[in-house]
């Protein structure tokens, strides 16, 4: 069988095609490698520029063309946080589609969760706590490794173009420079913490899979490994130095000479923060990941059997959801909220399928009982033995329904707890959009006909349209409404307004 992964990174494109045995067995046929910098200019307009959008699609056309010569069995692409953000990934992915690229846009958890599966194949986990850390043009995601096990991940919206371009510097950077760039860093990872649970097992070294740590290691240190004192030595030297010096003296690749100083100071600022004293690179990343989850699924392409689940979700709602208006309205209003939410909370187009799944199935509890119907609707799904899903994507969609009311998740709760790190995140995340859609349906009279989360700035308001009286919605978006303005971290105000 012979598998092509295709990873549609914020910085790079990167293709590998690989030959498998029966047994698993990998023979690599071919690699490339574009760095075409898809997020470059997003945060400032929040689309991808002309230049690297026709360079992308350059890119993948040649990828297609050498999957097309290699006759690959399956064909998997993954897009990652500028096809979550911009506003034209949209156009973006249907003209890729044009080419024979079909690209699925994936969360940030996943993308952990494939660095994940990547690095369990490739190396034996230290028997000490790690980190992986992958860091892309767009985004960074970190998991904490005990056991050989994932315990925590994070995934921020925060890669090294999306750095560079929110903190621009003199070339060459002065110190006034420096000191607000560090400043920010500060600011991102202090927000970050209050994600993470307090009792986090304390790592000696970082796992590194992404081309900034190639190059920081073959700058800081020569053998793909450097330690705090090998990078600060380094940090100060791209510090001290233009982007042209950089190239000629430092031997830093001239398409990241603009930016690898934050660079540098991002991975520094991940070091002291994680409390990891050492680095060490390795060869690996999304697309092995896929290729292994490919594999583990039998080399069937993702997503899979599309149509199977949406009838057995439908043909469940269809036996017990009582008010099947009001749960397909909460599935449009929610749907709505996700995609102001995408680039905020790091997620894809698999997230927004569950989220509908969930949406739709979150009152089959009512079947059984008004009193703790939440709790009733995750049992019936984790039992109904949905067509067409994984047991870990039913379970996920139960724990969503559990939590569309009554207390957040916690770890308190065993089967809450007993979800990967990168699964609870999600739930978190979808349960908390859900409990506001519902909110906004109090009466199921389905009078609000649009909701969209607007940022200006920090701040962030939550315009209604809707026709009537919603007292009794904006009584029930001040208690369901808590978690999400929670994980924003922001204060949010509502501004309601007539059609």
């Amino acid at each position: 069988m012979r598998i092509a992964a295709i990873d549609v990174g914020s910085n790079s494109i990167h293709l590998v095609v690989v030959e498998t045995d029966a047994v698993g067995n990998q023979r690599v046929l071919a690699r490339e490698k574009h760095m075409v910098r898809l997020a470059r200019g997003l945060l400032k307009t929040g689309e991808i520029c002309g230049e690297a959008f026709q360079a992308g699609l350059e890119s993948l056309a040649l990828m297609a063309e050498v999957v097309r010569g290699l006759q690959c069995d399956t064909v998997l692409a993954c897009g990652t946080a500028a096809l979550r953000e911009a506003t034209n990934a949209t156009l973006f992915v249907r003209e890729a589609a044009k080419l024979g690229v079909n690209i699925r846009v994936i969360s940030g958890e996943e993308e952990a969760s494939l660095i994940f599966l990547a690095v369990s194949r490739a190396i034996p986990f230290p028997d000490t706590p790690a980190v992986l850390m992958d860091i892309g043009g767009g985004s960074t995601e970190l998991t904490w490794i005990e056991a050989g096990r994932a315990v925590a991940t994070i995934s921020m919206p925060w890669g090294l173009q999306r750095l560079a371009d929110a903190l621009p510097t003199a070339n060459p950077p002065t110190p006034e420079d420096l000191q607000r760039v560090r400043k920010f860093l500060r600011k991102i990872l202090r927000k970050a913490a209050k994600s993470l649970p307090g009792d986090l097992p304390q790592p000696e070294v970082i796992l590194a899979t992404s081309g900034t740590l190639l190059d920081l290691a073959s700058g800081a240190g020569g053998q793909g490994t450097f330690d705090t004192e090998q990078l600060l030595k380094f940090k100060r030297k791209l510090w001290k130095t233009s982007s042209q010096d950089r190239v000629a003296q430092l031997g830093v690749d001239p398409k990241r000479a603009e930016v690898l100083h934050v660079g540098a100071s991002w991975v520094a600022a991940l070091m002291a923060w994680t409390g990891a004293g050492l680095v060490r690179t390795l060869p690996v990343g999304l697309r092995e990941g896929m290729v292994w989850q490919a594999l583990a699924r039998g080399g069937m392409a993702l997503p899979v059997l599309g149509d199977r689940r949406r009838a057995s979700v439908e043909a469940l709602a269809a036996k017990l959801d009582p008010d099947p208006g009001h749960s397909r309205h909460v599935a449009y209003l929610a749907d709505q909220l996700f995609t102001d939410l995408m680039p905020e909370f790091e997620l894809g187009d698999p997230e927004r399928e569950m989220l509908g799944y969930a949406a739709r199935l979150h009152d089959i509890g009512l079947s059984l009982s008004e009193k703790g119907h939440h709790k009733h609707g995750a049992y019936l799904i984790t039992n109904a033995k949905l067509a067409g899903f994984w047991p870990t994507e039913t379970e996920a969609i139960s724990q969503i329904v559990r939590y569309h009311r009554g207390k957040p998740p916690t770890l308190a709760h065993e089967t809450y707890a007993q979800l990967k790190p990168w699964t609870q995140h999600v739930v978190e995340k979808l349960a908390a959009i859900i409990r506001v859609a519902d909110a906004l349906d109090r009466t199921r009279r389905q009078s609000v006909r649009q909701v969209r989360l607007v940022a200006d700035g920090d701040d962030l308001t939550l315009r209604v349209t809707a026709t009537g009286d919603l007292k009794p919605e904006l009584e029930s978006l001040k208690d369901k409404g808590k978690l999400l303005f929670r994980l924003l971290d922001r204060e949010v105000g509502v501004v309601v307004e007539e059609p």
